[in-house]
């Protein structure tokens, strides 16, 4: 019961901190919300993260691409999920308890779910450091792909520009 009570924790933590970034109009933050995405790490702008939550049921939809698992409803808000290590064309999300799905909240939808493999905290992008863009940070959706002081490489999701793809739109 232990580890229920610290994963709640955590999640409520997390859940403070991405209100207090949305709250702070005007300023932009250099926290990012940090997730695994099949072998990548993404790092999210807590201002277009609106909500972060275990998997719920999800409601698949007949002759829709495989990445769109479906919808699900969020306390009473139907939300359009999708796998987004297949929509980059990785390997499908395997399901574990680690598995979390972020309702995203960019200038152009708030009915968005994407499906993650787990979240990795909170970073820091003063922290990391810039390094060239390649094909690869645009296939991926990035706006940026740095290093932090560990070696890893972290692209930073556009959403904006995910939720705006012709082929993200239109999933059948």
């Amino acid at each position: 019961m232990a580890k229920t009570s610290n994963l709640r924790e955590f999640q409520e933590a997390i859940l403070a901190k991405l209100k207090d970034a949305a709250n702070q109009v005007g300023t932009e933050s250099s926290s990012r919300l940090g997730v695994v995405v099949g072998t990548k790490r993404f790092l999210i702008n807590l201002n277009e993260v609106k909500e972060v939550l275990p998997v719920p049921p999800i409601l698949s939809v007949p002759l829709t691409k495989p990445w769109f698992l479906g919808t699900t409803n969020v306390r009473g808000n139907l939300y359009n999920v999708s796998d987004l290590a297949q929509f980059l064309n990785m390997p499908p999300t395997a399901k574990s308890v680690h598995n979390r799905i972020m309702l995203l909240s960019t200038e152009t939808t708030a009915q968005v779910a994407l499906l993650v493999d787990s979240l990795a905290g909170l970073r820091s992008v003063q922290e990391m450091h810039a390094q060239s863009a390649n094909n690869e940070a645009k296939q991926l959706f990035s706006k940026q792909k740095l290093k932090d002081a560990d070696g890893h490489e972290w692209f930073e999701l556009d959403a904006e520009g995910l939720v705006q793809d012709k082929h993200f739109i239109q999933p059948v």
